[in-house]
């Protein structure tokens, strides 16, 4: 009896409070999101096509805090990071500080392949115009909705919103492949310069041959319990996909005080796990196994 290969892909728009007027917006993203990267392993792509097209989607939509529509930075710029990780290869790709690339994440792909595992800023930019990826305006990356979110923070010099909207994904291919992807801008009026969980191997994202963990949420807590890689080691001890997500979003709120976030899980049996601590988080996933799911 010949046993059908399984595929499966889960994303996520971020753990935060999404407003009640973006919940829709959210779900909407992460569906589009699924659909993308679905695609692509349907049509016989590989794990790593997957995620880059899911979440090139949300990078390109403004409502994300990922690629165009990302937060300000205290100076009024956006800054990006990105990264993958394969979890045949433990191979890892991850660009930070990019003020000038519309979707991290391609960029990330080729650093994946060497000779580096991690480039910032300038030398990031550098290095992407030698693989022919071409550059924008910072102010192409900026939507009036964040525009005008930096503008009353400025003159209101109040604390910055608790606004976390990184975006991730992670994919289950036919050769049983996984791969993880996240991207982001960060949080609302970092420090320039400031680099979160996310393109932080172990931190915002992990992945090996027994599952795969992205994170999202508050990046300086997320780093400071390497949260993806708890969640991995327990998949690798054993534990169901769910309680695994569930387990590593206890640890975060209990060894790091206001520690927030989320984290979605993917294993090479096509299982899903998902949990957050925040008020929501969006998301959308699909396997060959079951019914497509999606919400916040």
């Amino acid at each position: 009896m010949t046993v059908e290969p399984v595929q499966a892909l889960i994303v996520h728009g971020g753990a935060w409070a999404i407003p009640d007027d973006q919940v829709t917006a959210h779900i909407a993203g992460c569906i589009a999101a699924r659909t993308a990267g679905w695609q692509v392993l349907q049509n016989g792509g590989s794990a790593l096509d997957a995620v880059e097209a899911a979440v090139r989607v949300m990078e390109d939509d403004p409502i994300f805090d990922a690629g165009t529509g990302s937060v300000l930075t205290s100076a009024g710029t956006v800054e990006l990071d990105a990264a993958l990780m394969d979890g045949r290869t433990l191979r890892y790709g991850a660009v930070a500080g990019l003020q000038r690339i519309r979707n991290p994440i391609t960029l990330a792909r080729y650093v994946l392949n060497g000779p580096a595992t991690m480039l910032v800023g300038p030398g990031a930019e550098a290095f992407a115009a030698t693989v022919g990826i071409s550059f924008c305006d910072n102010a192409e990356l900026i939507v009036e909705r964040e525009r005008q979110l930096w503008l009353a923070w400025k003159a209101q010099g109040s604390p910055p919103p608790s606004g976390h909207d990184t975006v991730g994904a992670i994919a289950l291919d036919q050769f049983g492949q996984l791969v993880a992807a996240n991207s982001t801008g960060g949080t609302p009026f970092k420090l320039p310069g400031r680099v979160g969980d996310t393109p932080l191997i172990g931190c915002g994202l992990y992945a090996t041959a027994d599952g795969a963990a992205v994170c999202t949420g508050w990046g300086e807590s997320i780093t400071r319990v390497a949260l993806a890689r708890r969640v991995v080691e327990l998949l690798e001890d054993g534990m169901p996909p769910q309680v695994a997500a569930e387990r590593g979003i206890k640890l975060l709120s209990e060894l790091v005080s206001d520690g927030r976030g989320g984290v979605i899980v993917l294993t090479p049996r096509g299982e899903v796990g998902l949990a957050w601590n925040t008020p929501r988080m969006a998301f959308a996933y699909i396997t060959s196994r079951g019914a497509a799911q999606a919400g916040v």
